[in-house]
């Protein structure tokens, strides 16, 4: 898990916290990622207005937002056609920011040259420290 939380002054997610199961929890991207993050909010609630959402957080150096449908409730209230939709629409941000500096939002590429592994540009790979801290 890493240890980069985006500040909680960071205004831009906002529209997000509304939907997060647990309001306390922290959106934990780099700010080259922010824009990426609220295009995926604007289409999942597009389509899933009511969305919970889990996490939003980079794992494996690619985004990784985590939600269901609708609020979870004990013996579901989604089909498994809803989930199969929220979790296509939700790919397709996770493959851009396979290619999206998480620093600083400009092209990037894998970089596996520190302890956690981090999508950066070859700007942003020499200011990032080994303990991945953006």
């Amino acid at each position: 898990m890493s240890s980069r939380p985006v500040p909680a002054h960071a205004a831009e997610l906002e529209p997000l916290r509304r939907h997060l199961r647990d309001p306390s929890s922290i959106l934990d991207v780099g700010p080259g990622w922010l824009a990426l993050v609220l295009r995926c909010h604007e289409a999942v609630v597009a389509v899933f207005p009511e969305y919970e959402l889990l996490a939003v957080k980079q794992k494996w150096a690619v985004l990784s937002f985590q939600a269901f449908p609708r609020p979870w409730k004990r013996g579901g209230n989604w089909t498994s056609d809803e989930a199969a939709r929220l979790d296509a629409l939700v790919a397709g941000f996770t493959a851009a920011s396979e290619r999206l500096c998480e620093r600083c939002g400009n092209a990037g590429s894998l970089r596996e040259t520190r302890r956690i592994e981090l999508t950066l540009c070859d700007v942003c790979e020499s200011h990032v420290g080994p303990d991945g801290r953006l």
